[in-house]
């Protein structure tokens, strides 16, 4: 009986230090993970607790990221961009045609209504870099954006970034649901 004892306590033991190694340790996230595409549903700052407007919120917006085995893509706008018929952009001037093309991309606040980059990636457990090749927002070419992610499943992903454009003293947290 004493013996029996000693194993379920060293069982019992065994299973606890594992349970804790395992809340614990680093995730690890594989390419095959993350391959497909997802749509960005939500974005809040984790400092304030706000919801971060613009191209991450799916109630302004829609953005698609796309990743294969090495590389990814983002596009996005916002919703609501205005549309210029091929009919009425032909009998603008040249200047108005100028205004009308930066309009599709930049908004009278000289905010980005349009995105579109990509680059190639690597995983390094549960940080994901990001290194865009090609920009409209040519500042972010080659540099390594550094996410982590928090959950990572067959339809939802989340990932915070310690960095933003806007406010860099900030952690934001996305949320994607995949659609593909």
């Amino acid at each position: 009986m004493t013996n029996a004892r000693w194993f379920i306590a060293a069982v019992l033991l065994a299973l606890t230090l594992t349970g804790t190694n395992r809340a614990t340790a680093q995730v690890t996230v594989k390419a095959e993970d993350l391959i497909g595409v997802w749509e960005a549903v939500s974005a809040k700052d984790l400092k304030t607790g706000d919801a971060v407007p613009g191209l991450f919120d799916a109630n302004t917006a829609r953005q698609w990221i796309q990743f294969t085995r090495s590389h990814w893509t983002v596009l996005a706008m916002q919703r609501g961009r205005s549309v210029v018929s091929p009919t009425d952009f032909a009998q603008l001037s040249p200047e108005e045609k100028v205004k009308t093309n930066y309009a599709r991309v930049w908004n009278e606040k000289n905010q980005q209504v349009f995105a579109a980059r990509s680059g190639t990636y690597r995983l390094d457990g549960d940080k994901l870099h990001k290194k865009p090749a090609i920009a409209v927002y040519t500042a972010i070419i080659d540099v390594d954006y550094v996410l982590k992610i928090i959950r990572l499943d067959k339809s939802t992903m989340i990932i915070q970034r310690e960095w933003d454009i806007l406010n860099p003293t900030t952690t934001i947290e996305v949320t994607y649901r995949r659609i593909g």
